[in-house]
């Protein structure tokens, strides 16, 4: 499979967030009532946009049942902590950052997709991925539906004026390999974000892969 062009997501492919995503969400429900859950759970929580995490965070809270007024507040109270919270534990998997170095040199064009707020994508983005290239990165913003929407990638695919089997796209979720079933281009499913074993069957779905190293031959051939 050789391809001209990677769209990446972001939380559990290119970078792992989810200790401090699920640290800011149990200060959130805390807040207004509700109790935390362990973070090891938190990959059965994540995975879609944020009203569905909320969600979803909420409907397994079984010691109190929520109001819209506070799934609300909650949603808005995480938003603004997670943007001030100094992210510690966040990072890129380990490899990650040598394979888009790989990519790049060999002329991919990189670009990122992902239902992270816009402002927190480039933020982390510039943190971790100084020396990388990316032709465009489109978080979640008023200007783009969230995935498995595939407006994004259908702009993508304008704007670097390449066709749908010039591009692939990589991530760990349902969300990630609906996204691309829907814009009509390959994927590539990494097993080490917080996707679920049954996301992998999505008939987008071209590679499975357990390292990030993997992802080179996948994108420039075998």
């Amino acid at each position: 499979m050789s391809k001209k062009a990677c769209i990446f997501d972001f939380d559990g492919t290119l970078v792992n967030t989810i200790t401090d995503v699920a640290i800011c969400f149990n200060k959130s429900l805390e807040k207004y009532g509700y109790n935390p859950h362990p973070v090891e759970l938190y990959n059965n929580f994540i995975g879609g946009n944020l009203q569905t995490v909320v969600t979803n965070l909420l409907v397994h809270n079984q010691e109190k049942k929520y109001t819209e007024e506070d799934f609300d507040k909650i949603r808005k109270y995480y938003l603004d902590l997670y943007l001030r919270d100094k992210k510690i534990n966040t990072k890129p998997y380990e490899g990650i950052v040598e394979v888009l170095k790989i990519l790049q040199s060999d002329g991919i064009f990189l670009t990122i997709n992902t239902n992270k707020k816009q402002i927190l994508t480039e933020e982390l983005t510039n943190k971790f991925f100084g020396d990388i290239k990316f032709e465009r990165i489109i978080g979640y913003s008023e200007n783009y539906p969230s995935k498995p929407d595939p407006t994004a990638i259908y702009d993508i695919m304008k704007s670097l004026n390449l066709k749908k089997e010039d591009m692939v796209y990589v991530g760990d979720g349902a969300s990630d390999v609906k996204t691309a079933e829907n814009a009509g281009i390959d994927s590539i499913f990494v097993t080490w974000g917080q996707g679920k074993e049954e996301d992998k069957l999505n008939k987008s779905v071209r590679y499975v892969i357990n390292k990030p190293r993997e992802i080179v031959n996948c994108v420039l051939g075998d």
